[in-house]
């Protein structure tokens, strides 16, 4: 057993709030219980100690979340420092001294006096004095305030009285001050600093007057010197009320308290004045908004009432506004006009009134729209394009719309030797327009004015522009040049003019002629590009081109004639080879096909030749090195086996190489195996009988570099399709097959194989099992050969001649 024991946990986070409990019963903070928080620890600390302490203690974060531990206590508990007498409780007049005393267990025991929760030092106002086990605290001067509980304090044990303090009955003296109103329905409290108090009409008050005394007073509110009912009235132990829940007018005037209790009493004032907040009438339509001419007058009344006298101050864009120049105001007691006469655009907004008095203000907003006619497009007016019979104009919209929106666009012209106007557009909003008609060679000044629904606004009048081409034809092009010539044809080619006459060139125009001869327009609608394909000439003919450029001016003047071209067919390189590929390859040669290219390029192939690279190299190697290759097929040798080789073939020609074309395929360097392949037809089934036939096949031409093992014989019924083996080691091109059934339809198919694996099947044509042999037809028509008479009785005895038929059967 000690003095003090300490139990600590830890939490995860800082800010963790926990508590701490001993069995189910939570400890209050104070007393012999302190709960400290040191970071991410929680310290528990339990001043003198008693036996009483022992047991289970746990901390809480939550009611699920908590650690426990067992406090055990030994020794014997230590005697605790008591009080032998306590304090009582103290009654003095105000003035008086108050004295607390009490007996403490031990003379070396000291104590602490508190109030409040406060100790109290020693001083003018406190005297505290030990005098063996006695302990006593002296308060001199007693106020009202020093009333309360006292509390002495000996190590964890506390003893308490109260102090009261009697005072006759009396109003505080800094009433202007301390006087309180309260609204009802707001509940707001404000301090009255003067006894004269002006409120408005309409909102509940509360008149409440504090006051000290002891025991409790009694209030009297009077009002004109006639007494106020009870039931609006309030009194407190510290303060007395009046209530008037719909002040009016009438209830101007004095009110009179009267507190007193059976010390003696006092007295106060207060002069209520009852005023109206201001209010404002005005047209709905004013609110609303009002739009106006510009140009006109702006008329904006308004009626105002309120208790005193309201004042009106009109604003805009928390500007005040002031009668000045074209702006009056007239203000009377109920009423304020504000005038603006010739209004403008800029008179547009919402003008603020606002009306006010000592119970308030009020402010309303009246909304003015002035609209006027356009301003004038902003200009220059821009000339975008002029020819002798139309210009065509371009315009800004103006800056002001006058407060509506545009509907369209007037648009006049006129001579510049002219004051007459004529019209030319007006129901457009578009801000360019084509002007047409017009006369060559005049002086034409044009106008344009915007319109909205207010009227039609100033004009913008452009520069006299003359109706006639602002530019001049282009320069002549570039000396033509000819190329890609065929038999029949050429291109010919040029360069632009040097100056396109200050109009965007639209086309070129080309001519030819026979080298001295008359020259011929080639095409009839202007060329955009600088070279043309000039088609239907004569081989072996010589030609010379010129060119001609056009913009909106006309035509420019010839090009330099180009030197002669005589057009023959063109030869070239020939075309790459069609679909080379590798037709069969081993461990050391590699055979290629192809097929002619599809062109020679106007010269007979001399040839074709064979690279190959190895892997993936990058650089190919030729491989007929001597001469060309005339066939379109060539084997290739020394390869070396495992090795990857890519092939490509080219054709030449006497002009040159063709481009080369490359087998997709890649290939390693290795003799092939594969399965055999065999073919057989229907000749192939013969013997046959009722039940059996033969079944005869050639050995396959390519054996797959493996030499055939045996061959695999199946058969089917045509009338049920379903394959069946019949024999799968037959080592003899022939197979007699057996156990068929007489009048069946029969397919029969055979595969060779290696040790490879099983080749494809070679299917024979339906064959029906039955006998070779049929009866035999009726013989030829017989002949007469020899006719003999015998004269016994008339006998005709034919020796005839009967020629066999054979029999045809087939299966």
């Amino acid at each position: 057993e000690t003095d003090s024991v300490r139990l600590i946990c830890e939490v995860s986070k800082p800010t963790a709030d926990v508590v701490w409990y001993k069995g189910e019963q939570e400890l209050p903070e104070g007393g012999r219980y302190d709960q400290i928080v040191d970071g991410k620890k929680r310290i528990l600390l339990i001043q003198n100690l008693q036996t009483s302490d022992a047991g289970e203690y746990n901390c809480r974060l939550s009611p699920t979340i908590k650690t426990s531990g067992n406090l055990k206590i030994n020794g014997k508990e230590k005697k605790s420092k008591t009080f032998i007498s306590r304090p009582q409780n103290q009654e003095v007049v105000e003035g008086q001294k108050a004295e607390f005393t009490c007996s403490v267990s031990k003379e070396t025991y000291n104590v602490k006096w508190m109030k409040d929760n406060k100790e109290l030092e020693e001083g003018e106002k406190y005297q505290m004095v030990s005098d063996g086990k006695r302990r006593s605290l002296v308060i001199k001067n007693c106020e009202p305030k020093d009333e309360g509980g006292y509390v002495v304090v000996i190590g964890a044990t506390r003893a308490s009285a109260d102090l009261t303090v009697q005072g006759k009955p009396r109003l505080i003296k800094d009433l202007d001050i301390l006087l309180d109103l309260v609204f009802f329905s707001l509940a707001y409290f404000y301090i009255i600093k003067f006894l004269q108090w002006t409120h408005n009409a309409g909102k509940p008050i509360v008149m409440a007057i504090p006051y000290t005394a002891y025991p409790k007073a009694e209030a009297e509110w009077l009002y004109n010197n006639q007494s106020l009912p009870t039931d609006s009235i309030y009194t407190s132990a510290d303060c007395t009320e009046y209530r008037l829940k719909d002040p009016k007018k009438s209830d101007e005037g004095r009110y009179k308290v009267l507190i007193k209790n059976k010390h003696g009493g006092g007295e106060a004032f207060i002069n209520l004045d009852v005023i109206v907040s201001p209010v404002i009438e005005v047209d709905a339509k004013l609110i609303e908004g009002i739009i106006v001419k510009a140009g006109t007058t702006i008329r904006l009344p308004a009626i105002m009432r309120g208790i005193p006298v309201p004042t009106a101050k009109w604003s805009i864009e928390g500007e005040e506004i002031t009668s000045e120049g074209n702006i009056k105001i007239d203000t009377d007691n109920f009423s304020t006009i504000l005038s603006i006469n010739e209004c403008t655009r800029n008179h547009t907004g919402t003008y603020l009134l606002t009306v006010s008095n000592a119970a308030g203000s009020k402010t309303v907003g009246l909304n003015v729209t002035v609209l006027d006619v356009p301003a004038a497009p902003i200009g220059p007016v821009n000339i975008l394009e002029v020819t002798p019979d139309s210009m065509t104009i371009e315009w800004r919209p103006p800056k002001e719309d006058g407060g509506s929106p545009i509907t369209n666009y007037i648009v006049d012209k006129r001579e510049s030797n002219k004051e007459t106007w004529g019209g030319v557009s007006s129901g457009s909003l578009g801000t360019e327009l084509k002007i047409t008609r017009l006369q060559r060679g005049a002086e034409y000044v044009v106008r344009i004015r915007a319109e909205n629904k207010m009227g039609v606004g100033a004009p913008l009048e452009s520069k006299p522009t003359v109706a006639e081409h602002s530019f001049m034809p282009p320069s002549p092009p570039g000396k033509p040049q000819s190329y890609d010539l065929s038999e029949d044809s050429v291109t010919v080619g040029w360069t632009m003019p040097l100056a396109d006459g200050g109009s965007q060139i639209t086309g070129y125009l080309i001519e030819r002629r026979h080298k001295g001869g008359k020259w011929i327009r080639v095409n009839r609608i202007p060329c955009k590009d600088l070279r043309y394909r000039v088609l239907g000439l004569f081989e072996g003919n010589e030609y010379e081109f010129r060119v001609f450029a056009e913009n909106i001016a006309g035509y420019s003047g010839p090009s330099p004639i180009s030197d002669p071209c005589k057009p023959c067919r063109p030869i070239t390189v020939p075309r790459p080879p069609i679909n080379p590929k590798i037709k069969d390859y081993s461990k050391t040669t590699a055979d290629l096909v192809w097929t002619k290219p599809s062109k020679d390029g106007g010269s007979p192939i001399l040839g074709y030749t064979v690279e190959m690279r190895k892997g993936d190299a990058e650089e190919w190697k030729k491989v007929n090195l001597d001469d060309f290759i005339k066939l379109c097929a060539y084997q290739v040798k020394g390869l070396e086996e495992g090795v990857a080789y890519k092939f490509r073939v080219y054709a030449s020609n006497m002009v040159g190489d063709g481009e080369a074309k490359e087998i997709p395929d890649s290939i390693v360097a290795q003799d092939i195996l594969i399965p055999p392949e065999i073919e057989m037809d229907a000749a192939c089934l013969t013997g046959i009988g009722a039940d059996k036939c033969r079944v005869v096949w050639d050995g396959p031409e390519d054996d797959g570099g493996c030499e055939v093992d045996s061959y695999i014989l199946e058969k089917c019924e045509t009338r049920r399709m379903v394959w069946s083996t019949y024999s799968a080691s037959v080592v003899t091109p022939y197979c007699n097959v057996t156990h068929l059934v007489e009048g069946n339809e029969y397919i029969f198919r055979v595969r060779a194989e290696n040790k490879m694996g099983t080749g494809p099947a070679t299917e024979s044509k339906p064959v029906t099992v039955r006998t070779q042999f049929n009866r035999p037809g009726p013989p030829d028509a017989p002949e007469v050969t020899k006719v003999s008479i015998y004269f016994t009785e008339i006998v005709f005895i034919l020796t005839i001649a009967l020629k066999p038929k054979w029999v045809k059967t087939f299966f």
